[in-house]
C-alpha cells in the first residue's frame, strides 16, 4: 500500500518504501505498537505521580530544569548518535535505524505515512521507553538524596514525559497536513523544522531538536535567524530561513 499522491518522483524512495514495507513481519500493528508505548508511559507516570505528597512550590522548578535537559539530550542524542555511527552498545543500531531506514524512507518533498504499517519506522521500539526509564533511576536517586523525594519523583515525571512528548510530536511531522496540525502552536513549528532536516544535504548538521527547537536556537543549528521566541511560534514560515 502506497499513497496514491506520492509527493516525489524519487525511484529510490519508492523503491525503499515498497522494500522497507516487505521486510516487516505480518503481525505488526501499528496501532498496537503506539498503545503499548502510551500505556506504558502512563502507567509509570500513574506510578509516580502516586507517590508525590505535600508538594510545594519551589519543588516544582526541578520540572523547568529537567524540560531543559531533556531538550539538550534529545538534541544531542539526535545530532551525535542518530547521525554519526557510535560503538557504545546499541549506538550502531540506533544510527542504522535512523540514518538508513527512517531517512531513506522520508524526504523533504515527502514526509508522510501511508497507513498505520509505517509508524515502525518512526515510533521507537516499545523497549526504548524502558531504557529511557532506567537511565533516569540514577537522577531520581541522587534527587531524593540531595533534596527530597518529591523532586525526585517529578524528575522521571518530566523525563518520561518528554519521551511521550518526542514520540507524539515526531509522529505528527509524518501525517498529512490538515487545519488542526497546521494551526497547532508548537506542533506546525516542527513539522516545518523536521520537514527541512529531512533535506539529505543538511540533515546532519541542521533541525536536531524533535520536540521543541530550543537547543537548535541555543547551539546555532537551527535553519532560521530568529529569537528564541520567534522559534518556538514560527509555524511554517519560511521568512527567517538563513
Amino acid at each position: 500500500m502506497e499513497l496514491q499522491n506520492l509527493n516525489s518522483d524519487d525511484e529510490k524512495l519508492i523503491k525503499f518504501r515498497s522494500n522497507y514495507r516487505e521486510k516487516i513481519d505480518g503481525w505488526y500493528n501499528g496501532f498496537l505498537h503506539v498503545f503499548i508505548i502510551y500505556s506504558i508511559g502512563f502507567l509509570l507516570l500513574c506510578f509516580y505521580i502516586m507517590n508525590i505528597s505535600d508538594l510545594k512550590n519551589i519543588e516544582l522548578l526541578i520540572v523547568f530544569f529537567t524540560f531543559l535537559v531533556c531538550n539538550i539530550f534529545e538534541w544531542a542524542l539526535h545530532k551525535y548518535v542518530m547521525h554519526r555511527p557510535q560503538n557504545f552498545p546499541g549506538a550502531r543500531a540506533i544510527y542504522s535505524r535512523h540514518v538508513q531506514q527512517h531517512h531513506q524512507f522520508f524526504s523533504k518533498e515527502e514526509m508522510r505515512f501511508a497507513g498505520p504499517h509505517d509508524w515502525r519506522v518512526t515510533f521507537f521500539p516499545p523497549y526504548a521507553l524502558i531504557i529511557f526509564t532506567f537511565m533516569s533511576i540514577p537522577g531520581v536517586i541522587l534527587l531524593t538524596w540531595l533534596i527530597n523525594a518529591n523532586v525526585g519523583w517529578l524528575f522521571i515525571i518530566t523525563t518520561t514525559s518528554m519521551y511521550l512528548i518526542y514520540e507524539t510530536m515526531h509522529f505528527c511531522c509524518h501525517v498529512g497536513d490538515n487545519f488542526i496540525l497546521r494551526n497547532l502552536p508548537f506542533v506546525n513549528t516542527l513539522r516545518r523544522h523536521h520537514a527541512a532536516h529531512h533535506d539529505q544535504g543538511i540533515m546532519t548538521k541542521v533541525n536536531m531538536n524533535l520536540t521543541f527547537p530550543i537547543a537548535d536556537w541555543l547551539f546555532k543549528s537551527s535553519d532560521l535567524n530568529r529569537g528564541l521566541i520567534g522559534h518556538l511560534f514560527n509555524g511554517y514560515n519560511e521568512k527567517y530561513k538563513k
